[in-house]
């Protein structure tokens, strides 16, 4: 693993094999990838990938754990440019969808590969940060629990339609490639949230 000392050449070497892995690991899943499968894309041996990392579970797990804390980072810098609750959530979504588009590897590892076994967790995970984050931002006058519930179900939308549109992208990218494809996925995920959010009261 890595230490605080080592050299630049050999971060740019642990990215590439980070960039590489995710290429790999989105294309086959993570319990038909191997370590020798990301060496041999990389152009390493595999004793080389174990210098940076100690086993295929590791290697996923850090690419599990980079694009949630990005998106996480990236979600709580752009709710602080505004101040409505509604606006807020409309912003997160297009943060949310700006990362798919741009990322979709990392997030077919997220949520078409992450179901595999001891892996699951890492989705798990990131869904709970996502809720916890979404939380604040319902206002409406009912239960802490309630509040919960409501904030998983704007997850499950984010979540349900990056899915639908990255099985779509993968039978036609060429049709999944519009300059404004995260704006208009944001716009229709924000729309059917924020619609069901009006019409909450405390049951």
């Amino acid at each position: 693993m890595l230490n605080s000392e080592m050299r630049p050449a050999n971060l740019e070497r642990r990215e590439l094999l980070l960039a590489v892995a995710r290429r790999v690991f989105a294309e086959r899943g993570f319990t038909a990838t191997t370590m020798d499968d990301v060496a041999r894309a990389a152009g390493f041996t595999k004793p080389i990938l174990y210098q940076y990392f100690d086993s295929k579970t590791d290697l996923y797990r850090e690419i599990v754990s980079q694009t949630a804390a990005t998106l996480l980072n990236q979600l709580e810098l752009a709710v602080h440019t505004t101040e409505s609750p509604r606006a807020r959530i409309e912003v997160a979504f297009r943060v949310y969808f700006e990362m798919v588009v741009s990322e979709p590897d990392a997030f077919r590892i997220l949520f078409i590969h992450a179901h595999e076994g001891e892996t699951a967790a890492e989705l798990r995970n990131l869904e709970l940060g996502l809720v916890s984050f979404i939380e604040p931002y319902i206002t409406v006058e009912i239960s802490a629990e309630h509040r919960r519930q409501l904030a998983a179900g704007v997850v499950g939308i984010a979540e349900g339609t990056a899915v639908a549109w990255l099985v779509q992208r993968r039978d036609d990218e060429s049709k999944y490639s519009a300059p404004d494809e995260a704006a208009r996925l944001a716009a229709r995920a924000a729309t059917l949230a924020w619609g069901g959010l009006r019409a909450v009261t405390q049951d």
